[in-house]
């Protein structure tokens, strides 16, 4: 049942929040950079106030790039006839600013109430980005490594963009995995010139036989003009998958039983939280449901699960045992994966 109380609270904690972000907002959003205009800069932006309120707000400075960015101030004091403020900050970049885009961001925060359970409190958070463009080189080219899983091989792709000013004349992709085996993969893209800001695809592919179901660590080495960029992915062939490699089908009619349950991996990589949910049915009646504890179990490997199955008020016969496997996926999901064994419950004599 819904807590009357604590749905009434979070609705009226909402629609402060909102009202707030409205009444308080940031002009300009953000500043743009470009790093070969020069390594000094300084700017002002704006937090305004637009419901004519009193408040005070916090300022500092987060991301990549903040240990460049100062501030005039590290706080502001708003009463309610106040319109806007400034915000003065000054950048000091590297001599060697990274190539392509990187970021700071500064912060308002705004606390609003107290820590009083009885008090609806928000703490309000907008941020002024500042984006810095830093000059590519003559030669420079970024890459990007994907997989395309096909019917009977996987394919490597290495997307690469040349940013520079420069044609590129010789271009090469090397991809290196480990197969099932743990033997070592290198094969090699075709070679290809990249024009200044083309944008080309280079592949290569393997069979899909030489995996099994798991993770792998895929690494491409892009050559270009005597320079290298390497790229490292995981790969992802099919999905965790458990399978009930042994389950004891026969055990004493009235009493308590104790079974044994073996659970096979067939993922390369340890799953958790693995446990079963087990239908116990006569004659298409249901006449008992358990589950096993949760336990993980290492790649490739079995684990062997022994414990006691109360048959005290069942009768000698056939019975069907219907075994749920619960286990999580790669997306934190809980899959699932039913088996079915015919057993029987028989009699001491």
């Amino acid at each position: 049942m819904i807590n009357t109380k604590k749905l009434i609270t979070w609705m009226m904690v909402l629609l402060l929040t909102l009202q707030i972000v409205s009444a308080l907002g940031i002009r300009p959003a953000k500043t743009t950079l470009m790093a070969e205009e020069g390594l000094d800069y300084s700017d002002v932006f704006w937090v305004v106030n637009n419901d004519a309120r009193g408040f005070s707000v916090k300022i500092y400075v987060e991301g990549e790039m903040g240990q460049y960015v100062k501030l005039e101030t590290d706080k502001l004091d708003f009463r309610s006839d106040d319109g806007a403020k400034a915000i003065n900050f000054e950048i000091e970049l590297p001599k060697n600013v990274p190539p392509g885009v990187s970021t700071a961001n500064i912060v308002i925060e705004e606390n609003i109430g107290g820590s009083n359970n009885n008090v609806v409190s928000s703490k309000v958070v907008m941020k002024h980005k500042i984006i810095i463009q830093g000059e590519y080189p003559e030669k420079y080219i970024t890459a990007k490594l994907n997989f395309h899983d096909k019917e009977d091989h996987i394919e490597f792709v290495s997307e690469v963009e040349n940013l520079g000013q420069k044609n590129i004349d010789n271009v090469i992709t090397t991809f290196y995995v480990n197969d099932k085996l743990h033997d070592q993969h290198k094969i090699e893209s075709e070679q290809t010139s990249l024009n200044a800001k083309e944008n080309k695809l280079l592949t290569q592919k393997m069979e899909k036989d030489l995996f099994e179901l798991g993770e792998f660590e895929v690494s491409a080495i892009t050559t270009y003009d005597d320079q290298i960029i390497e790229t490292v992915k995981k790969m992802i062939v099919g999905k965790p998958d458990i399978d009930i490699a042994y389950f004891d089908q026969y055990f004493m009619a009235n009493e308590i039983n104790k079974y044994t349950m073996d659970l096979l991996n067939n993922w390369n990589k340890k799953i958790e939280n693995v446990f079963v949910q087990v239908l116990v049915s006569k004659d298409n009646q249901k006449v008992d449901e358990f589950r096993t504890k949760s336990v993980e179990i290492e790649g490739k490997m079995i684990k062997r699960l022994q414990d006691y199955f109360n048959a005290k008020d069942d009768d000698q016969g056939k019975y069907k045992f219907d075994l749920i496997v619960n286990f999580w996926n790669i997306n934190n999901n809980v899959e699932q994966k039913e088996f079915t064994f015919e057993g029987e419950l028989l009699s001491k004599n």
